[in-house]
């Protein structure tokens, strides 16, 4: 996560001396670069790059909650309210939690907000 200009953006991807942005290349003053990427399932997202020097910070943020009693990593929240989770954990309880994925790269999938409980996010600052 990188703040700039007072609002937070999910950051995409970065290089030494610039970092790209989740972001409308319209709403950031300094980007010097944009386009598309793959967030998933089909589903593409604008970023622009920015210098380094032009953010108020770097975070790195930690979600996590209960989807059923158990504990999943939450990722992104999608612009329906639905939240895309990850989970690591036995086949049979992934499946019974209607991932999908396997037991060595993990399951994914994307729940209904009121279906998690006990949400905790812990968030550290980098820079």
């Amino acid at each position: 996560m990188a703040e700039y200009r007072g609002q937070r953006y999910r950051v995409a991807f970065s290089g030494d001396d610039w970092v790209a942005l989740r972001a409308d290349p319209a709403d950031i003053a300094d980007g010097f670069e944009s386009g598309e990427s793959s967030v998933g399932q089909g589903q593409y997202r604008p970023w622009v790059k920015v210098p380094r020097t032009s953010l108020d910070g770097l975070f790195h943020v930690r979600a996590q909650g209960k989807l059923n009693g158990h504990t999943v990593s939450l990722q992104e929240r999608l612009p329906d309210g639905s939240v895309e989770v990850e989970f690591v954990g036995p086949p049979r309880v992934a499946k019974e939690l209607g991932l999908r994925g396997d037991q060595f790269m993990g399951w994914t999938g994307t729940v209904a907000l009121e279906d998690l409980t006990d949400i905790e996010v812990e968030e550290t600052r980098r820079a």
